[in-house]
């Protein structure tokens, strides 16, 4: 990853041999691809097979420098970290492609089938934490949200709606039950998982019968839903609203649920690069 400090013009610079970097990956695994549906096959062994193992296989070694840059601290001026995620991602998702298309979609030995079998792993938990990181964090890329940010904007969303919402009393019932219902605290363990599993589909019924009580209200005049351009507007004002409740009632679970991703993930990574390092010294030396 390009240091903070570097010029700006060798930044620029950087950046354009990185994507021209990344482009010409693709297109070699897209011309892969291409070689295997059209049946023209190459062997993991051959020149073509080599290169797509290498290449695949230095970027997975790669994603352990996201949690080095984290972690080692004459790491932590080199560069934005949000960008070392990017590039965890992408080599995250482009490496173990180039690892299929390097093995022919099939294995010819137990290394192989090792490691195969953990880098499918190690890619199941990276999309199964990146889901998780969303819902705790601002965005993709963003700063880590706190239960007091998202009690501020669920309230601050109501009053935003408070005003409008005094002459659709039907809809104003339904937005305050839900809340009040995403609010609860369940005594046990059992009671707190069925809330956590039961409030999407929630959200989504009292979704459908609000729009359905908005289009009905937009029928007729005087309403502030009296233009399609006030109704699209509250409609969507409605929907962050609902989905505000939603995510501050279920972040203290989706954070316990990442901190328990992260003892498994780093584990899970760190046997990969194991095996893959196995694989490689076992098919140069046998």
């Amino acid at each position: 990853m390009l240091p903070a400090a570097m010029p700006p013009q060798l930044r620029r610079i950087g950046i354009a041999l990185l994507r021209g970097a990344l482009c010409a990956l693709l297109m070699l695994g897209a011309a892969a691809g291409w070689g295997l549906m059209h049946g023209k096959s190459y062997s993991p062994g051959s020149a073509a097979g080599y290169a797509l193992g290498v290449t695949g296989g230095s970027l997975m070694l790669m994603l352990l420098l996201y949690p080095l840059r984290k972690r080692l601290r004459f790491m932590h001026n080199w560069g934005p970290l949000k960008h070392w995620f990017k590039l965890h991602m992408v080599g995250g998702i482009l490496g173990p492609v180039l690892v299929l298309l390097h093995s022919g979609f099939h294995v010819g030995s137990l290394n192989a089938a090792v490691a195969l079998s953990c880098m499918l792993l190690v890619v199941t938990s990276g999309i199964v934490g990146r889901f998780l990181y969303r819902k705790i964090h601002h965005g993709l890329y963003g700063s880590q949200a706190t239960l007091k940010q998202l009690h501020g904007a669920l309230q601050n969303e109501l009053k935003s709606l408070d005003q409008q919402l005094r002459e659709m009393p039907l809809i104003k019932s339904e937005i305050d039950r839900f809340a009040a219902l995403a609010a609860q605290a369940p005594a046990t363990l059992l009671q707190r998982a069925a809330q956590f599993l039961a409030l999407g589909p929630m959200r989504r019924g009292v979704r459908r019968r609000v729009r359905r009580e908005l289009a009905t209200l937009s029928a007729g005049s005087g309403t502030a839903a009296s233009s399609p351009e006030k109704l699209a507007a509250l409609r969507n004002a409605v929907d962050a609203v609902l989905r505000a409740a939603q995510r501050s009632a279920q972040f203290n679970t989706y954070e316990r649920l990442f901190s328990l991703w992260h003892v498994v993930h780093i584990p899970f990574l760190f046997m990969m690069v194991i095996t893959a390092i196995i694989h490689v010294v076992a098919v140069h030396v046998y």
